[in-house]
């Protein structure tokens, strides 16, 4: 089992209330899913909150859109009361964000329950040099090239604040930059493989440019939007 760092947010999957005593919640964990490289790890933590014991945790009913997939969490035999318990499922989202809707059962209830993910967990990080990031950049233009203009929060005008708000809100890694004034990322997103490549370029007092580079327009227009919001709140 993963430890999600304290980076990594947490959703709500069910509500003790909703749940009659049983809490889940779910993050991206972001380690790749070994039983298959083209789905997103999620990792699930359940407590029982209630005085008697949980059984026969598992899954029921998963309702997809076309072309997804899932690989479903180990069946969790006993969780007692006040305990706590963690499992991983793979979700193959197809680069979309679409909702995986499943059933969660216990011994004696089923619970609907959906998994949505940010844009930003469809990907994962590639490691390229200044020169590869330049050569597939050039090949992305035109219609896969989105630019914003934006002033940057005075708490988020250092590099280092930049770095952080970018990987928090995508699944990127830092490409080596010889100017000061850009933030360089890049990704593949984990279905596809489709380049993801992102750009901050800042200017004087604030003001900066967020380039996104992405052969899925769709992906490359809800990305900008995530790192708007992640870079100016």
């Amino acid at each position: 089992t993963i430890t999600p760092s304290s980076a990594l947010k947490s959703f709500e999957l069910l509500h003790r209330i909703t749940g009659e005593g049983l809490s889940v919640e779910y993050c991206f964990s972001r380690q790749p899913f070994s039983p298959d490289a083209n789905m997103v790890a999620v990792q699930m933590q359940f407590t029982n909150n209630s005085t008697s014991n949980t059984k026969n945790l598992h899954m029921e009913d998963v309702k997809l859109q076309s072309g997804m997939r899932v690989k479903e969490f180990p069946e969790i035999e006993l969780l007692p009361a006040g305990e706590t318990a963690t499992a991983v499922m793979g979700i193959d989202f197809c680069d979309s964000t679409q909702a995986a809707n499943f059933q969660l059962c216990t011994h004696t209830r089923k619970f609907f329950v959906s998994i949505q993910p940010p844009v930003g967990e469809l990907m994962r990080p590639v490691f390229l040099t200044e020169n590869e990031f330049k050569k597939e950049q050039g090949q992305l233009m035109g219609m896969n090239e989105i630019t914003e203009k934006l002033t940057l929060d005075t708490k988020c005008r250092n590099e280092h604040v930049i770095v952080q708000r970018v990987t928090t809100a995508a699944n990127l890694s830092r490409v080596p930059c010889g100017s000061d004034q850009e933030c360089r990322f890049a990704g593949r997103t984990v279905t596809s493989g489709s380049l993801v490549l992102v750009t901050v370029a800042t200017r004087e007092e604030g003001a900066a440019q967020l380039t996104v580079n992405c052969e899925k327009m769709v992906i490359g227009t809800m990305l900008v939007k995530d790192i708007l919001l992640a870079l100016t709140q």
